[in-house]
């Protein structure tokens, strides 16, 4: 029997060793210009340096916004049919079986098409990215990510889109990873959405890992509280450091944060025989209106394959409306009002930048930077109390992780939010391969669902070691 195991292993090498050899030579393949390289350095160079690859890619560009179009009207054109369809059902003393039946085949219809539009947006998103990296001169972003933390490998995958807005001011960090006092390590993502430019977000990026660490490591040890109490000064320094910029050049960029950081419970509690050694929690940091939602089986059918999945919340959005969030707001003299959507209001006019600002408001109630909302008194605002009317204090939930019933968990941008609601998000995710194949499928369902601002999706999911 090891003999023919063995031979059926040899037959089988032999077999695979053409599909290996083709599969190689595609690896180089240009397919939109139809052309073969030997290599991925010539393959990379023809992208990045050929004038036919240029061309080429400005054509498809052009066919696709077309196509975007063509999509649109489609939509609209269903639609109008389904409405026909339920004014004829509601005119009805009783249900016509066939128009039942049309109204399910045009709503499915109009969900492909949909589903089309969405992939020819993601066609265009990765052409707009291939062209700036160009440009820049710079690589890619990751968009994927490994990390071990105690007893669990952690897998992440990111989605950033432009979507229709003129810029991108949304922005991820996918890579956070410190140490402990103890030398355990810290893992996180984070997505960050900004407003009246990009200086704050880009700030962000570029500086809240490392103020993380160097404020983790000025504590004795990792407990709750002390990660807890890092990542609060972390955000304190990270958003004082930027308004010393802010001020001298008097800029009104901000920023959201939804963090995620997940870190091995070294001493868990007392009578839980379940939290060993090495399991791992999750803190979840907000600042604005990005969200974090959890992907949970519910309860007995956990260890079952068809298991039910619900969404649980991980954090609470800061809108100007929110009862707490309106009340602090108003206590230090600004007001709360809708505009399109409710809004933080200055109580009166100022002078910023050179100008006379008669009203200016903002539709968050916490943020990073956003100078004249937080010292609005600087800038001869009558009725302000010091203390700012918005603030970068992160609202903060910690939660224990538990491979068998914890799936994954979905950082977004409103973008996302404001058109998918957290239980469709999660049944759009769970249903994908792998997290980077779910940020992109939600972002496509999000633009289908006419989202026009910048939209992000992280997706993060664990998986136990043996």
């Amino acid at each position: 029997p090891v003999a023919s195991v063995a031979m059926e292993g040899t037959k089988g090498a032999a077999a695979s060793a053409p599909r290996r050899k083709a599969a190689a030579e595609e690896r180089h393949v240009c397919y939109a210009c139809k052309r073969r390289f030997p290599t991925a350095s010539t393959l990379a160079r023809h992208e990045r340096d050929s004038n036919l690859h240029r061309r080429v890619m400005e054509k498809r560009e052009d066919k696709m916004r077309k196509r975007k179009r063509d999509l649109v009207m489609a939509c609209r054109g269903l639609r109008h049919q389904i409405i026909e369809v339920d004014e004829a059902l509601q005119s009805q003393a009783s249900l016509s079986e066939f128009e039942q039946s049309q109204r399910t085949v045009l709503e499915m219809q109009l969900q492909q098409v949909l589903g089309e539009y969405g992939q020819a947006q993601e066609f265009l998103e990765m052409a707009r990215l291939n062209r700036q990296v160009k440009e820049s001169g710079e690589e890619q972003p990751p968009k994927t990510r490994e990390a071990r933390v105690g007893k669990l490998q952690l897998s992440a995958g990111v989605a950033c889109w432009q979507s229709n807005k003129d810029v991108q001011e949304d922005r991820y960090i996918i890579d956070i990873e410190f140490e402990s006092p103890e030398g355990h390590t810290i893992a996180g993502v984070a997505v960050m959405d900004g407003h009246s430019g990009s200086l704050c977000v880009d700030y962000l990026v570029e500086h809240l890992g490392t103020n993380l660490s160097r404020c983790m490591s000025s504590k004795e040890r990792l407990t709750d509280e002390t990660l807890t109490a890092a990542v609060q000064e972390a955000c304190a320094m990270t958003d004082e450091d930027f308004l010393k910029k802010a001020r001298q050049t008097e800029d009104l960029d901000g920023s959201t944060l939804i963090l995620a950081l997940v870190y091995p419970q070294l001493e868990p509690p007392a009578g839980n025989a379940s939290r060993t050694p090495g399991c791992c929690r999750l803190l979840v940091a907000c600042v604005g209106d990005s969200r974090a939602v959890m992907c949970q089986a519910a309860g007995s059918e956990a260890e079952v394959g068809g298991a039910q999945l619900m969404a649980v919340p991980l954090s609470d959005d800061h809108k100007p409306n929110r009862e707490d969030e309106q009340r602090r707001v108003e206590s230090r003299g600004g007001s709360v009002d809708f505009e399109g959507v409710w809004r933080v209001f200055i109580p009166g006019p100022c002078k910023f930048g050179g100008q006379l600002i008669q009203r200016w408001g903002l539709a968050v109630s916490r943020a990073f930077g956003d100078l004249l909302m937080k010292e609005a008194e600087r800038y001869d605002c009558v009725g302000v109390a010091p203390g700012g009317l918005i603030i970068a204090t992160p609202e903060i939930r910690i939660v224990d992780l538990e491979p068998s019933t914890d799936r994954f968990v979905v950082l977004a941008s409103d973008g996302v939010w404001d058109v998918i609601s957290s239980q469709d998000a999660i049944s759009i995710c769970a249903a994908q391969a792998s997290p980077e194949l779910a940020a992109q499928t939600l972002l496509r369902r999000t633009y289908a669902s006419n989202s026009d601002d910048n939209i992000t999706a992280l997706v993060l999911t664990w998986r136990l070691l043996s």
